[in-house]
């Protein structure tokens, strides 16, 4: 089963690319026009502008590092 991200990731590519050397409102807007999923709600339109973000390099999905002050803490125990 594909995941809401996994169904946008591919569509989001192409439109980046379609639009290669457009100005930033613009390829937002045709990213805009792409939406596949309905109404622009709920968790498949969040998923949708999280990898919009992502894609156009204003988001990094790694997460923060691993502090190590916690994984003592639950050692402890």
């Amino acid at each position: 089963m594909n995941t809401w991200r996994e169904k946008a990731r591919p569509l989001i590519a192409r439109v980046i690319k379609a639009n290669e050397g457009r100005p930033l409102p613009e390829i937002r807007g045709a990213l805009r026009e792409a939406y596949p999923f309905g109404e622009r709600r709920y968790w498949p339109y969040k998923i949708w502008c999280d990898e919009v973000r992502f894609q156009l390099g204003l988001k990094k999905h790694n997460p923060e590092p691993y502090n190590p002050k916690q994984r003592r803490l639950w050692d402890e125990t």
